[in-house]
Order: C-alpha cells, then sequence, then structure tokens
C-alpha cells in the first residue's frame, strides 16, 4: 500500500489517526495490518535521553519541548497516568489490526500487570494467547536481598480467538532431550518405537522428529544487548534483532504488513525489512527518529 515502509516523527496517537482515516491519495489502513508489535516505555520514570555519536563528538540529546511534555505527561500521577496514556493507543491499534493480526506488547514488572487488564478489555480476554517471558539471563551475578529480575513480559493478544495467522517456531532439541532418539540420516533425527503388528509381534516403527522442538512460551536464547554487540545503535532501550525475528516470523506473513508506533531504536523495521514484509514505524523522540533513518 502506499502507506507501507514509512517512518513518522510524531504523536503516535496523531499518526494512527492519519493512517486510520487516509486520504485521496492513500487508503485507510484500518483492519490491514498483519502484526503489531510495540516496546512502550516501562513506567520506570527514566530520563530517556539519548547520546548520538557522530564522527569524533558525541552529543546528548534532549527531548525538544513537545518530548518533555509528554513524557512529564505520562509520568505526572504514576501508572494512572501511564495507563491514561496507553489507553487510546491501544484502541486504535486494535482498530488497525487486521481480522487475522496479531498485537505484541512487551512489559515489565513496573507496569506490565496492570497493562495487561487493560488489553483484556480492549482485545477481550479470550483473544489473549500468550504471556511470553524473554528471560534474558542474568549479566551480574550479584547478591541482592530478592530475586534478581531478569525477564520482561510480552503479551500475545490476537484480533480473533481462534483465526489468527501463526507460523510454530522451533527450537534445537538438547541433548538430553536426544539421548534416545539414536537415529539419523539425511532428511534429520528419527526415533524408534515399538508398535504391534497385526499378528501380536512388536515391531520397530521410525518417526520422523521433525525440524525440532516447538518452542514454548518461555524464551532463555536470546541475550539482552550489550556494549559489546555489534547491532548496538546507541538507544538505550535497545531490543534484540533474534527477538524480533522470532515474533514476526511467527505471526506475520511474508509481504505482510508490521507496525510498531513506539519505534525507539528501529529493530522492528530493520527485522521486517529483512524478512521480506512491510513496516510502518513511528516515534516522538527526535534521537529515536535520527537512529531510525540511519538504520
Amino acid at each position: 500500500t502506499p502507506w507501507a515502509n514509512r517512518l513518522i516523527y510524531g504523536d503516535n496517537l496523531m499518526a494512527m489517526a492519519a493512517l486510520l482515516a487516509g486520504d485521496e491519495n492513500t487508503p485507510s489502513l484500518r483492519g490491514k495490518v498483519d502484526l503489531i508489535y510495540i516496546d512502550p516505555p516501562f513506567d520506570s520514570k527514566a530520563d530517556y535521553r539519548t547520546k548520538v555519536t557522530l564522527p569524533g563528538v558525541e552529543i546528548e540529546q534532549k527531548p525538544t519541548v513537545i518530548e518533555q511534555f509528554a513524557y512529564s505527561d505520562t509520568w505526572s500521577d504514576g501508572t494512572a497516568s501511564y495507563l491514561a496514556m496507553i489507553t487510546p493507543r491501544l484502541i486504535l491499534m486494535r482498530e488497525l489490526l487486521a481480522d487475522t493480526g496479531s498485537i505484541y506488547v512487551h512489559l515489565d514488572w513496573h507496569v506490565g500487570h496492570y497493562v495487561k487488564l487493560v488489553l483484556d478489555e480492549i482485545f477481550g480476554k479470550n483473544t489473549f494467547q500468550n504471556s511470553v517471558a524473554w528471560a534474558y539471563g542474568a549479566l551480574f551475578k550479584a547478591r541482592t536481598s530478592i530475586w534478581q529480575r531478569k525477564h520482561d513480559n510480552i503479551f500475545f493478544y490476537t484480533k480473533h480467538p481462534v483465526n489468527f495467522h501463526f507460523t510454530t517456531q522451533y527450537a534445537d532439541y538438547s541433548e538430553g532431550s536426544l539421548s534416545h532418539y539414536k537415529f539419523e540420516d539425511e532428511n534429520g533425527k528419527y526415533r524408534f518405537t515399538s508398535t504391534p503388528g497385526p499378528d501380536g509381534i512388536r515391531y520397530q516403527k521410525k518417526i520422523y522428529l521433525g525440524e525440532g522442538s516447538p518452542m514454548t512460551d518461555i524464551w532463555t536464547d536470546i541475550p539482552v544487548i550489550t556494549g559489546m554487540s555489534e547491532e548496538k545503535s546507541g538507544y538505550a532501550t535497545q531490543k534484540p534483532e533474534r527477538l524480533l525475528e522470532r515474533i514476526i516470523q511467527a505471526s506475520c506473513p511474508m509481504n505482510g504488513l508490521v507496525f510498531d508506533c513506539f519505534g525507539g531504536s528501529g529493530t522492528t523495521a530493520a527485522v521486517a525489512e529483512k524478512l521480506g514484509r512491510r513496516w510502518i514505524t513511528s516515534d516522538l523522540g527526535k534521537p529515536a527518529c535520527m537512529i531510525m533513518r540511519k538504520r
């Protein structure tokens, strides 16, 4: 569509309103988006200034007046103002979503359980499919007075409770799980089981294992972006490409349309581009849009 592959700088509420409205040159995207992934602020009260590195100089890009107002409004009354910010945006996202579409909302312990109640209300409890735990592991194993917090939650909802696009993703078999899968040929691993024959004698039956073990809703194999990561862009809350690869491959068909209105470092759009999907992304922060445009 004319809207596809577009980076929008501005308030995502207005951006989504424009996408829904369309005009004489660009049709409405109501019900046209196959996959929405958002990684909104986690209500952590963090200061999201971004350092932008240019040749020979590092610049601390402070928020514009509009950006400062948006952030202060988001945090002014704590969780209540955060929910007042996110709720109308989720309502518009549902309008954009295709009948077979999915939305993934990436949050952590700060506000995730509150936002899930909002998602239940907007999308319907029966469209809730998974709470994926992205357990990215302990980078520093220092002693703490509580259990170390080392996972985010990604809430997976669909437009329709049953009829939605999903392609199963597979993990490699562990050595332990392969202990009784002792045979392999050019097609992969096989296991052999005893199966009763018509004469009552048990025969060995060859069963093809397939491409791997279907993935669960606990993901432990994707580390966070660190200072040594090759894909590091300089954006504080950047998510790894492997995380978005898994989500996009599972929930967006080839040539489908992916939307991320909290674009941040641009991982969603970058991965969608690599995987042959169309994309639209937006962000209110000028540093984020600079990084996304460069990326």
